[in-house]
C-alpha cells in the first residue's frame, strides 16, 4: 500500500541534469500560466473581431471551471473575459507567482512552504466571498480580483516545487509505477 501524502519525501536526483530540468519545469509552468491568462483575454478580443468559433471554444473550455457571470466579470471591447473577476485574479496571480518564484526560492528547493501560508492566503478571498454572500458588504470586481490575486501568487509556491520534483523523477517511474525509486 502506498504511503500517505504526509509521509512523501521528494526524491533526490544527483545527476548533472537536475538544474536544467528544474529550469525546464519552471519555464513550462510559466508558459502554461501565461497561455491561460492569454486565453482569458483573447476570448473577448476574438469575439470582438468576429472570430466567434475560436472565442466560443475558449469560453466553453473555461466554463468547466468558472460560472462566467457577466455581472461579475471584467469586460474588454464590450465582451466579458473568459472567467469572472475572482478567477481572473487567481490566474493572473498564478502567473505572477510563477514568474517571481526563482527570485524568491531556488528551483532546486522542492519542499513546499508550510500549508498555513496557503490557508492564510485563502482567507481574504474566503472573507470577501462570505461577507458578500451574507450581505454584510458588497464586494466588487476589484475586491474579488485582488483577494484572489494573493491566493494565486501564493499557490504558485506550492505548484512549482511539485512540477520541479515531477520533472526530476526518473522517467521510467512515470510509466512503470511499480518500480522502486532510485535515490
Amino acid at each position: 500500500m502506498p504511503a500517505s501524502i504526509s509521509e512523501y519525501v521528494p526524491q533526490l536526483v544527483t545527476d548533472d541534469e537536475s538544474p536544467r530540468r528544474g529550469r525546464v519545469a519552471w519555464c513550462a509552468a510559466l508558459a502554461g500560466a501565461a497561455s491561460l491568462v492569454g486565453l482569458i483575454v483573447a476570448a473577448p478580443l476574438l469575439r470582438a473581431a468576429g472570430a466567434l468559433s475560436a472565442a466560443q471554444a475558449i469560453y466553453g473550455g473555461f466554463s468547466l471551471v468558472c460560472h462566467q457571470m457577466s455581472a461579475r466579470s471584467f469586460h474588454v471591447e464590450g465582451f466579458q473575459l473568459a472567467v469572472c473577476a475572482r478567477c481572473t485574479g487567481l490566474y493572473v496571480g498564478g502567473l505572477l507567482g510563477v514568474a517571481v518564484y526563482p527570485l524568491a526560492r531556488p528551483l532546486a528547493r522542492r519542499e513546499t512552504p508550510d500549508r498555513m501560508w496557503l490557508l492564510l492566503a485563502a482567507l481574504p478571498t474566503t472573507l470577501d466571498f462570505a461577507l458578500g454572500f451574507f450581505g454584510v458588504w458588497e464586494n466588487t470586481h476589484l475586491s474579488r480580483f485582488l483577494t484572489a490575486l494573493l491566493l494565486g501568487v501564493v499557490s504558485a509556491f506550492y505548484i512549482v516545487p511539485g512540477l520541479v520534483d515531477l520533472s526530476l523523477t526518473p522517467w521510467r517511474q512515470h510509466f512503470r509505477p511499480g518500480l522502486p525509486r532510485e535515490g
